[in-house]
């Protein structure tokens, strides 16, 4: 279909609208983008048609007059993979417009042993990915980076990790007849929560996501606040401890090394060889096996080593979200990554959050949440970037 420059902002707006606070019906949309009802009603009856939008039926309130239709975003019209590039595995799916995954694949390699993947590695896996599920006609592709990507600066991964030096991002691109994207994955969270969350309302929110590194990424007002400028969400590289240990960034105490798993798991190997005493060495052979599961076992049975560790780091994570709370006006902060996954973690971080005492008697509350962890969530969040290039970025002639 062949659309004007106009036809394809208000069809891309009325899309984004739905998306972002489905179910809407067609004059709670009107109201929302100031798209007049009856170019409002004809753009989403040409939607319906492709298939793209469906009515769900009439809402049931009291109100007296025509009820409201409400409409949806239709599943399963088009399809796309999402790809991670982490430290500890290759994660891929498959899934459909609405990011429900239809497919999936987890690989997992140790960074450390056998250096970062190169790009003929993950254009392999992404080709026997799709022609093994061939049956799902994927339009296009997203990878979601542990850095940045400016194509027209570098094809590499911009990222202070000189194991990803073996990607080159312009040759996966060539590499597939099909569109690929490209996205910061503490970015692709966030437009995830956005299009396949589901709110009542697009309200301002922060995805803060714990890894190797600390990043946080805010949606303000419908869009990503300063993805252009790479240090904007480095909270990992924020200083919470002004005495505290030199960084490879060169400052001294940054949250990161504190609370990022690299950094517990680093810490709990020191622990390993250095402490006689440590529950550590009766829980693996080897330190190289050490991970955040055998560190937590290892707080619950008394450790005080590991003990000292974990409440450090959740003292600091607690004490990094507070401080996003008085600096960013948002609805919610969501908490990700596998660290949150522990009960042990989550609590204590709450827990510390609930008990610092309010400024003012009526303070607004940021909403704390955390969301639940999948190796696949963020394969499954890159898809939010294909999503937004089909329908949310206007595509005319």
């Amino acid at each position: 279909m062949v659309l004007t420059k106009k036809q394809a902002q208000i069809r891309a707006t009325i899309l984004d609208q739905l998306y972002a606070k489905r179910p809407l019906s067609r004059i709670d949309i009107s109201k929302e983008t100031q798209i007049t009802p009856a170019t409002t009603g004809s753009t989403i009856n040409e939607l319906i048609k492709e298939g793209l939008v469906l009515e769900l039926g009439e809402l049931n309130d009291e109100t007296v007059g025509r009820k409201k239709t409400l409409l949806d975003i239709a599943p399963k019209q088009v399809y796309y993979l999402g790809f991670e590039i982490s430290e500890k595995y290759l994660a891929l799916v498959i899934a459909d417009n609405l990011g429900q995954v239809l497919a999936s694949k987890w690989t997992p390699y140790e960074l450390e042993k056998g250096g970062g993947p190169s790009d003929s590695e993950i254009i392999q896996l992404i080709k026997d990915f799709l022609k093994k599920h061939r049956r799902y006609p994927v339009s296009s592709l997203a990878l979601a980076l542990p850095g940045h990507v400016q194509l027209e600066q570098t094809e590499t991964i911009i990222a202070n990790n000189p194991h990803w030096d073996n990607i080159n991002l312009q040759t996966i691109r060539e590499a597939f007849s099909i569109p690929v994207y490209f996205g910061n994955k503490s970015h692709c969270l966030t437009l995830a929560e956005r299009l396949f969350g589901q709110h009542p309302k697009d309200s301002n929110f922060i995805v803060y996501h714990v890894a190797r590194g600390i990043h946080c990424s805010y949606m303000y007002q419908g869009q990503i606040y300063g993805q252009e400028n790479f240090l904007i969400g480095e909270v990992g590289h924020t200083i919470i401890n002004p005495e505290g240990e030199r960084c490879p960034c060169g400052k001294n105490g940054c949250l990161q090394n504190y609370a990022s798993e690299s950094a517990l798991i680093n810490k709990a190997t020191i622990l390993y060889h250095s402490s006689r005493i440590s529950l550590l060495r009766t829980l693996v052979a080897d330190s190289k096996d050490i991970n955040l599961s055998t560190l937590l076992t290892a707080y619950q049975l008394g450790d005080l080593g590991s003990i000292e560790l974990i409440n450090t780091a959740c003292k600091y994570l607690s004490i990094s979200i507070s401080n996003l709370c008085q600096l960013i006006d948002c609805e919610r902060i969501y908490l990700d990554g596998e660290i949150f996954s522990y009960p042990i973690i989550a609590d204590q971080v709450q827990k510390q959050l609930q008990d610092f005492s309010q400024l003012f008697p009526k303070q607004k509350e940021t909403q704390i949440a955390i969301k639940p962890y999948s190796s696949l969530n963020i394969a499954q969040a890159a898809v939010s970037l294909c999503v937004y290039q089909d329908f949310l970025e206007p595509q005319y002639t």
